[in-house]
This record gives C-alpha cells, structure tokens and sequence, in this order.
C-alpha cells in the first residue's frame, strides 16, 4: 500500500504497461478528488482526527472498493471518510497499484486561531474554567465516555444576549442550517458555544490530568419548556467519546 495524496514521493515508478492503459482511460480531473468536510452535528467533539482510507482501484485509477483501516470510534466522520474516498481517482501517473492507502485529515477548526485573552469578563468561576481541569467520569468496557458530561461549573452567562455581545466580537463564527457557532480560544482554552432555537450550548475542553476530554452546559432562554426538550434531544443524538491521552503523560496504572 502506498500514501496517498500524502507522500506521494513515495510511489514507485509506473510501468510502460500501466501507462498505456491510462491512455485509453477518461480524462482525469484532480479537482473531482476532494477532501471530505467536519460533519456540523459532529464538531462539539472538538478534536481532529486523521482516518485512513484503504481504497482499491481499476486500471483507471477509479475507486472500486473502499474501507476503513481503523475505525475511528465517530461513525459520521468514517462514513465521510469513506464517501470521499469512493469517488476519488488516482492520478495518472501514480497508477498501477491495486490498493492505496488514502489520510483525511478532520479538523475542526480552520487554521490558526488566534488567543482572545483579557478581553471578557470574569463571572466567579473562571479562575475554575481556566484551569482547564476536571473530573474524568468513569470509561465504559471498549474505554469510552458519555457524548455529554455535565460541566462541573457554569457557562460563564446569566442570558443568551448577554453572551452572545460578549464573545460574539472574540469568536470565529459559523453558521450551519439554524444553528450559530461560536468558536473561542482564550484563557480557558477551546470552547465551542452552540446556538440554536431555545438554548445555547458550550462545548469545553478539559482534562483530568492524563486525558481530554469534552464537557457541556447550556443556558437556556425565555421558553424553559422548550429548552429542557432541546437538552432531552441533545443527549439522546449525541455518540460516545473517546478521551484522548495528554501529550507527554503515562497513561498507565499507578
């Protein structure tokens, strides 16, 4: 198997032979091979993901068979992984293997996003936000967590309005059917606020010391009602998650 569109460096020379059967093969188009997007309902996770799709091919470099090497335990993205994949085509001069292993890269964030520090306001558990700690719930038996942990501590607002006119200056915005996003990094780290219809939601991420993980709590509007069927709603469609060990830690035993 070899890399590809990563290292492509790495492939082999293409036979004379391989070479003449692309001839007769339809034109190829590389801006048809696009890479697959963050699934929206999937980004208050907030973790990339790199999923590695092992695709077989015709002597035309098309897509015959695709399938995911490793699970990444976020069915949406490997579904997305793989739609992309299937109609991806092989370069030209890249063909004659009979299977490739093909990198997505999901990243839920756009490049580089700037630090907005000092900029908000303090409420009376930021200092708590801000040391990005929390408890780890229990792990299930294949070592995942609940899609939504409960924050340990407020959203940091009392009204949506009010949230909205202070961190809608310092965030990057994007929209999705009815739903706002507001991403902010600043000195509590990654947060994800959510807004759509009754509630709005944050999204954080936090750690335990050994592992990250993601934490939620909502602020609800004027219909309390309806918020509360929102939440309902929103724990019943969220998937597990898989915390993630942190960078230079030992994640072993005691």
């Amino acid at each position: 198997m070899r890399w590809l569109p990563v290292a492509l460096s790495a492939l082999l020379p293409v036979p004379v032979v391989a070479q003449q059967v692309a001839d007769a093969c339809p034109p190829y188009a590389a801006q048809e091979n696009r890479a697959p997007s963050y699934p929206p309902s999937e980004l208050w996770r907030l973790l990339g993901y790199t999923i590695n799709a092992i695709i077989e091919t015709d002597a035309c470099g098309r897509v015959s068979g695709a399938r995911v090497e490793q699970p990444s335990g976020v069915a949406a993205l490997d579904a997305a992984a793989l739609a992309a994949a299937r109609a991806w085509t092989v370069p030209p001069q890249y063909r004659g293997q009979p299977r490739y292993r093909l990198p997505f890269a999901f990243e839920p964030l756009p490049g580089d996003m700037p630090a907005q520090t000092g900029r908000r306001p303090r409420d009376p558990f930021f200092e708590e936000r801000r040391s990005g700690r929390a408890p780890m719930p229990a792990q299930d038996a294949d070592g995942m967590l609940p899609g939504y942990i409960a924050d340990p501590y407020p959203i940091g607002f009392l009204q949506i309005p009010e949230a909205i006119a202070t961190i809608g200056p310092l965030t990057l915005v994007r929209r999705y059917d009815r739903q706002a996003n507001f991403w902010l990094h600043d000195e509590e780290g990654l947060s994800l606020f959510q807004l759509e219809d009754a509630m709005m939601v944050r999204n954080r991420l936090v750690s335990d010391g050994r592992y990250r993980f993601v934490v939620t709590s909502v602020l609800c509007g004027n219909d309390l009602e309806a918020c509360r069927q929102s939440l309902a709603e929103l724990r019943a469609r969220r998937g597990r998650q898989r915390p993630q060990p942190v960078a230079g830690v030992s994640t072993q035993g005691p």
